[in-house]
């Protein structure tokens, strides 16, 4: 993978699970959507009414809209938490426009982000990221699978594609979507680091890859220097900022 030009804005986000810990950096392009890892319901019900308020605003007609979007995206939070999830965001990129920002961006590019721990059998990275490849490799719909070198230690980038069909009264429609996945086995035990980027803005790809790119270089297993233990929680408490205009 390939990495845009640049550092990631410093402090954007990080994660620290039970021990051994592991921490990241996301563009402040991606928004958070709770999970309600570590809180009770009624905090995340708040999370989530917070969410769907600044998806669609405070005006009083749309509130079927945030009540169905709370429901929708809260249904969807607690099954990925189920599988492992530990963050999940929305993405929204500007496109063209003037670099110095006189000029408006041509065109938005929404993307989802998420990032999940799972259980793996091997506790060796190198052998756990040449079986995650071969496996991968051999999958039904293989896509690109390249064994990579990050900073913190082997792993597998895999390329993927899916085309939706849908049967309309007036046609057939069709669409494409990309994933883009980062496979990252923790260093000392039975355990992988997955991280998933998806669009449907399929014509962003190289976009996407530096992006992802970018995330995987700030990842860090195990203890930090304390000066970055305070850095902002990457699974956010507070309600995220409006990126939806």
């Amino acid at each position: 993978m390939t990495s845009t030009p640049g550092p990631i804005p410093e402090a954007q986000a990080e994660v620290e699970t039970a021990p051994p810990a592991f921490r990241f950096q996301v563009q402040p392009e991606f928004h958070g959507i709770p999970l309600g890892v570590g809180t009770d319901e009624a905090a995340f019900d708040a999370q989530m009414a917070a969410f769907a308020r600044d998806y669609w605003g405070g005006q009083e007609e749309r509130e079927p809209l945030r009540a169905l979007t709370a429901a929708l995206y809260g249904t969807n939070s607690q099954h990925l938490a189920s599988e492992g999830a530990v963050y999940s965001a929305m993405g929204v990129f500007p496109v063209g426009g003037g670099a110095d920002g006189t000029e408006p961006p041509a065109r938005v590019s929404r993307c989802t982000l998420l990032v999940s721990v799972q259980d793996l059998d091997n506790p060796d990275p190198v052998l756990a990221a040449a079986g995650i490849a071969e496996t991968l490799a051999r999958g039904k719909d293989s896509g690109d699978v390249l064994p990579v070198r990050l900073p913190a230690g082997p792993a597998v980038v895999h390329l993927s594609g899916t085309r939706m069909v849908w049967e309309l009264p007036d046609g057939g429609q069709e669409r494409f979507a990309i994933r883009i996945e980062v496979w990252l086995p923790f260093p000392d035990e039975n355990r992988v680091l997955l991280m998933s980027l998806s669009t449907a803005d399929v014509q962003d790809l190289y976009m996407y890859q530096a992006i992802l790119a970018d995330i995987a270089d700030t990842v860090a297993f195990g203890e930090v220097e304390e000066a970055r233990k305070e850095e902002v929680l990457l699974v956010p408490s507070t309600p995220t900022p409006n990126p939806f205009g």
